[in-house]
């Protein structure tokens, strides 16, 4: 809020300085200070970055010696602010307030979203903005785009006017169930529980060497994204004081990223899953600890997914492999398993470090203790999960 509140007292002075302002320039305005005042990412100290156009109303800004006239004498200006509150208006309000929570590849995509839905709305007050007008809005947007790219714009839209409303912008969103519901399925597939036991006995005939090998396995086993897992580093592979054998998912050193802040996590490293051998590639990690290499992966992330989806999956599968599987398939179907197995919400988003909105916890996994997270696994996997 204190980012959203200092966007408002920006225009508020400007206005002070500019009564006789058109809405095209206040509106201008506002756009330029909210995009400067999410590049500066200081909260504290705001003088540098606006020069003193936050000081006191009441005084000169910018120097000027002319008397700052009263709000009464700019009715013109005020009414126009007053009767729209337009969605690129909210979304600069809420770039501000929340954009430093994004990772720069999210925030450049939120960024075009908004753009698209603010291009579609126009001038479409959003205090009164209707049932109607976003379902029409939906329709607008349905032309020429696919269902899936329809509904993520759909949740973008549906973050800000959540985002406004409570923040006394606007003071009722009627988004719920606006989603498209046909014609969404992803083409990615889950793998079945046999599948993925094969991948891992595939996995096993490869040399206790080779980073291929724990590439395929610690996929199946932990439901890490490819990324996740190729950026690995002997560091991350943790064992606690517990005794749990951990992989420690993060963008900690030069090179490494993460989808989100709540992707970072602990995983456990469960012994015996589909036939994963952890004395094996403990003995790789310690390999590679004496090699002086600190990065586990000897192949970059893009060979090492072009190896995996173009060779091995369907090397391993053979006639039961089929078109939409692929590495993150492996997530998919870790997913499924806990889901089909009654794992509670918290468990779930503690591995896969992936919201459904369902909780709110800062950092996934966090309410849980790593030991109940293994335990968990242990029983879904070696238990009779499979």
């Amino acid at each position: 809020m204190e980012a959203a509140e200092q966007l408002t007292e920006f225009v508020r002075g400007f206005h002070l300085e500019n009564p006789d302002a058109s809405w095209s320039k206040l509106k201008e305005h506002f756009r330029l200070v909210s995009v400067e005042l999410f590049k500066s990412g200081r909260e504290g100290d705001v003088t540098q970055v606006w020069g003193g156009l936050h000081d006191s109303h009441s005084c000169s800004v910018g120097g000027s010696t002319r008397p700052v006239k009263s709000v009464a004498r700019a009715p013109v200006s005020l009414s126009v602010i007053a009767s729209a509150v337009t969605f690129e208006a909210l979304s600069a309000l809420y770039v501000a307030d929340r954009g430093q929570d994004q990772k720069a590849s999210t925030l450049k995509e939120t960024t075009i979203c908004h753009r698209v839905l603010g291009l579609a709305l126009g001038e479409l007050d959003m205090r009164t903005h209707s049932r109607a007008d976003l379902v029409a809005l939906r329709d607008r947007l349905s032309d020429g785009r696919m269902p899936s790219t329809v509904n993520k714009l759909l949740v973008k839209l549906s973050a800000v006017l959540a985002w406004s409303v409570e923040n006394g912008h606007i003071s009722k969103s009627y988004d719920k169930k606006l989603k498209l519901t046909k014609g969404t399925e992803s083409s990615r597939k889950a793998f079945t529980q046999d599948q993925v036991g094969k991948l891992v006995a595939y996995s096993n005939t490869l040399p206790e060497t080779s980073w291929k090998r724990w590439l395929l396995s610690l996929g199946a086993i932990t439901g890490g994204r490819l990324n996740e897992i190729s950026q690995l580093t002997v560091s991350d592979v943790q064992n606690l004081a517990s005794g749990v054998t951990v992989i420690h998912i993060n963008e900690l050193g030069e090179g490494k990223s993460i989808k989100n802040k709540r992707s970072e996590r602990l995983v456990p490293l469960t012994d015996g899953a589909y036939g994963f051998d952890l004395a094996a590639f403990l003995r790789y990690v310690e390999a590679s600890k004496v090699s002086g290499s600190d990065s586990l992966a000897q192949i970059g992330y893009r060979p090492g997914g072009e190896w995996a989806n173009q060779q091995a999956i369907p090397a391993a599968l053979g006639e039961s492999f089929g078109p939409g599987l692929t590495f993150h398939s492996m997530r998919h179907s870790l997913a499924s398993l806990m889901q089909a197995k009654g794992v509670p919400t918290a468990y779930a988003q503690a591995v896969m470090g992936h919201s459904s909105g369902t909780i709110t916890f800062d950092v996934y996994g966090s309410g849980v203790p790593i030991e109940t997270i293994a335990e968990m696994l242990v029983e879904l996997f070696v238990g009779g999960g499979q």
